[in-house]
């Protein structure tokens, strides 16, 4: 009988991946014992509750707007891109452009589009963008050959490619691209909240930080970690170990 021996590097990746979990569920821990127990001793006792989750889920639907788009864009055009070849023709002009800084193009986004959803929305795409892309690009420029002579001879030729080859090999860059996106997207909109001044998370711990309401802004991080935390365990982790058991080389 033969038995399976780990590799050592397979050994050494489980426990750094055990690892971080442990780590982020004592911070997690922390962090949601720590609002209990402010909670309790009435800390958070001049928090306007309906304001902040007012503020949250307007933040969070644009958010998921600004992913989707983003999604799209930047998985079709990292496709359209593998497809064509264009691979190393293109990777240095888009890591050109990823490096303009995103809020430097804010003053445009306000001029055109005025202090709306839109313009925050459109303006986070920017960000999201760029993770989501470069995952996919760096997916296929780096895949094994043997995998595209397989397709190749298994019939995937011309558009077929698309679906039945470089769709499913950047499926787990996707997962990925999308999780460091989301982190971005975060920050982006919650800064162009800020800026912008308009109804979010954003603007609610701006008007709380200038009234002096120090409490707000303490309750809105900590709801934003939570929330945070629960969707990346929710639907980032099981998506991610899903794409690893499903599409590894």
């Amino acid at each position: 009988m033969i038995r399976s021996v780990a590799r050592p590097q397979d050994t050494a990746w489980h426990r750094s991946h055990l690892a971080r979990r442990r780590r982020t569920w004592v911070i997690m821990t922390g962090v949601i014992l720590a609002a209990v127990v402010l909670a309790l001793f009435g800390y958070f006792g001049s928090v306007g509750w309906g304001a902040l989750a007012e503020a949250i889920l307007r933040t969070t639907y644009r958010l998921a707007f600004a992913y989707f788009i983003a999604l799209v864009i930047g998985v079709m055009v990292a496709l359209i891109v593998g497809w064509l070849s264009l691979t190393d023709t293109l990777f240095p002009v888009f890591d050109v452009l990823q490096n303009i800084p995103s809020f430097a193009l804010i003053p445009f986004f306000i001029y055109f589009l005025g202090y709306t959803d839109l313009m925050i929305i459109l303006f986070s795409v920017t960000s999201i963008v760029w993770p989501i892309l470069f995952a996919v690009l760096t997916a296929i420029k780096s895949a094994h050959r043997d995998l595209s002579d397989a397709a190749t001879i298994f019939g995937a030729r011309g558009f077929r490619r698309v679906p039945y080859y470089l769709a499913p090999l950047s499926y787990p860059s996707i997962i990925t691209g999308s999780i460091v996106g989301i982190a971005i997207g975060w920050e982006s909109i919650i800064g162009a909240e800020i800026i912008a001044n308009t109804s979010g998370f954003g603007a609610f711990i701006k008007t709380a930080s200038v009234s002096g309401i120090n409490q707000a802004a303490i309750a809105g991080m900590f709801v934003i970690l939570i929330l945070v935390f629960v969707i990346n365990r929710l639907i980032w982790a099981p998506l991610l170990a899903e794409s690893s058991r499903r599409y590894a080389e």
